[in-house]
């Protein structure tokens, strides 16, 4: 488990930051994820179990999670399980050559984009784009304790 210190200090460009976990360790390419996320003002957090990411994800504004997924390991399984239908991260799962069966599993598990490398940045920009957008919308509403009070 990553300690609360070595968590990556966000660029103080907005008032909360917004982080981005980035589950398993055999994420191919991760060093041009971690630059594009943190283009966008975004911090991102390596991760390398289910325990470590829930951890992580209950403690900060989790704008996006982006898990490795391959037909042995079961890790995003579990990660959308655990999350749930009504989650409000959006979780892409990435996969290290397309496969529809695995396409298909993530995107019935609740997940809210797929890829495969070897990617293209343009492609990851748009996904990520998207899924922030997505983000976002649960962000910006009201909670339900928050509307109830000004009722």
């Amino acid at each position: 488990m990553i300690p609360p210190n070595l968590i990556p200090k966000p660029e103080y460009t907005r008032k909360r930051p917004l982080y981005v976990v980035l589950v398993g360790s055999d994420i191919q390419g991760e060093h041009l994820l971690i630059s594009l996320l943190r283009e966008k003002g975004l911090v991102p957090v390596p991760c390398s179990s289910l325990k470590e990411t829930q951890f992580l994800m209950a403690r900060r504004e989790t704008a996006l999670a982006i898990c490795h997924a391959s037909p042995n390991d079961g890790t995003f399984r579990e990660l959308l399980r655990a999350l749930g239908s009504g989650s409000r991260v959006p979780v892409v799962v990435c996969a290290d050559s397309y496969d529809p069966r695995l396409y298909l599993e993530a995107m019935d598990l609740g997940a809210f984009d797929y890829f495969a490398y070897p990617f293209h940045r343009d492609g990851v920009d748009w996904v990520v784009g998207n899924a922030l957008r997505e983000s976002s919308k649960h962000v910006s509403r009201p909670r339900d304790s928050e509307q109830a009070a000004h009722e």
